[in-house]
């Protein structure tokens, strides 16, 4: 259950950031449309509703970014070579294409791509002004695309180097832990295993020296306290080794023929037990789940000796297709239940817990307990434990920071390109028409002869014969130009010095 909300809140967490990263590019281009304009776009950005769509269509190659990296890339170049306001997207995509195709030569020429086709489209839409497409969209290439490449390769450098770091940590750790586990070994062996030594050494001799009465309880004294020694062994042997599951208990741990033994060893005792086994036997399973299986019984046998001495015990494995469920009950009958710990039964839950298994445990209706586990035949390897990734928060943190880090990058290229498509201005191609098409009429003869030039008496002469009947009461004057290897008049009427007509017309021969 903690598992799906934790999925969950994952989820919206990334659904949250997507929103925000697609909010902040619509925002941005919408605002560099006030500031960055060229004249051969589809519509003008000075009108809002413009600068609206221009903006929502920014937001579409960042969406898809993910799923179609070179779709949005190139998309988003096409978009930004008539609209130069939406260099936020470019950036974007190309640092997603970056990320996420991998071979590199078709990222390679992908990316290429995305610089020239908006360089492509300025070259074409400005009537083929080079000098000026060189200097702003070379600079628009290196900040769109040249840039993010050059972020993702230091970013990944950088994951490099903390993965290293993080990798020497945990090994200067694990080092540590492994001093500590060799140090608590010794002093258990120094210990315990003197004093084990000690009770097996006296009960020996009280089996000697004893009746036959007492020479059966001398001898089980004997026998637990060799057991408990040999499973000392294999406990200060496990911590010993650079990795606890290096060093296992038998492979017939947690089988049909160990926990009968386990059994019959709490039966010598002088207590009712009984095991029930449905199903096969557990010898195939993976040894985490049945060293799981065997704490489980011996952790409830010893909670009937310690808690209802005298009572009844049955102990139930039932081993299905994908799971295994364990149970160990009793009446509750008898008295004098000798305190405990509390701590065998939470050692159990968090074994099973790390398993993804289900463990309950608690009185019964009327008398008597009972301890129940089911685990997933699948489990393998224990789960992480929570307390050993207290670097979350931080881990957040600093994705945090690095997300406003790159925001404030990303604003940073926007704020070139405006400097930049400002300060190279690019020529109205209106104004690269012949003067003859942007004189209107009613212009001034001063205004005419600024543009044109003086009458030219050797075109007024070519003209006779050739030129249309001028309008009446018109003063006019006469210039010419050589256009694809052919000599033009053109001819400006006035009256009162002002242009009321204007006419182009070829001389014969020419």
């Amino acid at each position: 259950m903690s598992g799906s909300r934790t999925g969950a809140a994952t989820r919206v967490a990334a659904l949250g950031r997507e929103l925000a990263l697609l909010a902040f590019a619509g925002a941005v281009t919408y605002t560099a449309t006030l500031y960055v304009a060229v004249t051969w776009g589809p519509a003008s950005c000075n009108v809002p509703s413009v600068g609206a769509l221009v903006a929502g269509a920014a937001v579409l190659p960042v969406a898809l970014r993910r799923r179609l990296p070179v779709v949005a890339v190139l998309a988003a170049a096409a978009l930004f070579g008539w609209y130069p306001a939406t260099g936020v997207a470019l950036a974007i995509a190309s640092y997603s294409v970056a990320a996420r195709v991998r071979r590199t030569r078709w990222r390679d020429c992908v990316l290429t791509a995305a610089g020239l086709v908006p360089f492509t489209i300025g070259l074409i839409g400005s009537g083929f002004q080079w000098r000026v497409v060189v200097i702003e969209f070379g600079i628009a290439a290196m900040v769109t695309v040249a840039g993010p490449i050059v972020v993702h390769t230091l970013l990944a450098q950088r994951e490099q180097l903390i993965s290293a770091l993080r990798e020497q940590s945990r090994y200067a750790g694990s080092t540590a832990r492994l001093q500590e586990r060799s140090r608590i070994a010794q002093e258990m062996h120094d210990l315990l295993g003197h004093r084990l030594s000690l009770i097996s050494l006296y009960a020996g001799s009280l089996e000697m020296d004893a009746t036959q009465h007492v020479s059966e309880p001398a001898r089980l004294i004997r026998t637990t306290v060799r057991t408990a020694m040999n499973e000392l062994r294999a406990t200060l042997g496990i911590l010993r080794q650079p990795e606890p599951a290096a060093t296992r208990p038998a492979d017939h741990t947690g089988t049909k023929a160990d926990l009968f033994q386990l059994v019959r060893q709490t039966q010598d005792g002088g207590m009712h037990v009984t095991l029930t086994w449905h199903g096969p036997d557990l010898s195939e399973v993976d040894r985490p789940v049945r060293q799981a299986v065997h704490r489980i019984v011996r952790e409830g046998l010893t909670n009937v000796c310690r808690h209802a001495p005298g009572a009844r015990a049955e102990v139930v494995v039932e081993h299905g297709n994908d799971r295994v469920r364990v149970a160990v009950s009793d009446d509750g009958r008898g008295g004098g239940a000798a305190p405990g710990t509390g701590l065998g039964l939470a050692g159990v839950q968090e074994r099973v817990r790390l398993l993804g298994g289900t463990f309950a445990a608690g009185p019964l209706p009327g008398r008597g307990f009972r301890i129940a586990a089911e685990l997933s035949l699948a489990a393998t390897t224990p789960l992480a434990l929570a307390s050993e990734t207290p670097e979350a928060p931080e881990v957040d943190l600093a994705r945090a920071g690095m997300s406003a880090v790159l925001a404030t990058g990303l604003i940073g290229a926007v704020a070139i390109l405006v400097v930049t498509f400002n300060t190279v201005m690019f020529t109205d191609i209106a104004d690269q028409r012949p003067v003859f098409e942007t004189l209107p009429l009613g212009s001034t003869r001063e205004r005419v002869a600024e543009n044109v030039g003086l009458d030219s008496k050797i075109a007024r002469m070519a003209s006779r014969g050739v030129e249309p009947l001028p309008p009446p009461n018109v003063d006019c004057t006469y210039t010419y130009i050589e256009e694809n290897g052919a000599t033009v008049v053109e001819r400006y009427c006035f009256r009162r010095d002002l242009l009321v007509q204007k006419s182009r017309f070829l001389l014969p021969g020419a």
